[in-house]
């Protein structure tokens, strides 16, 4: 790899700041979502759900992304691109079709 080619020490701080700052919404958003859409019994076998959805999620952009890009590092920003499309689309059909709330609450707690 060429060094001259990897991004400066002051990006990979921003980077990981912008991660940091979003791990809130990732981490506090499961319990918030079970406890509107789910009763109380499904609950906590949402929010686990919702978890451990994230870590393999994680998990799976970490090997799809070893197989596709390899020992090739010239690949990665294409790579990139194509995770960060991906989530864009996601993110759009989620804000289009997702409702705040069930149209008849799940139980007289939610």
């Amino acid at each position: 790899i060429d060094p001259s080619s990897l991004p400066s020490y002051d990006m990979i701080r921003l980077g990981t700041a912008l991660v940091g700052f979003s791990q809130p919404f990732f981490q506090c958003s499961p319990p918030l979502l079970s406890a509107t859409w789910f009763g109380a019994r499904e609950r906590a076998t949402a929010t686990a759900t919702a978890l451990n959805a994230n870590q393999l999620g994680i998990a799976a952009a970490f090997v799809v992304g070893g197989l596709v890009v390899g020992d090739d590092a010239s690949k990665l920003p294409a790579y990139f691109l194509d995770i960060s499309a991906a989530s864009l689309v996601a993110c759009a059909l989620t804000c289009v079709f997702f409702r705040s709330r069930p149209p008849t609450p799940p139980t007289a707690s939610a």
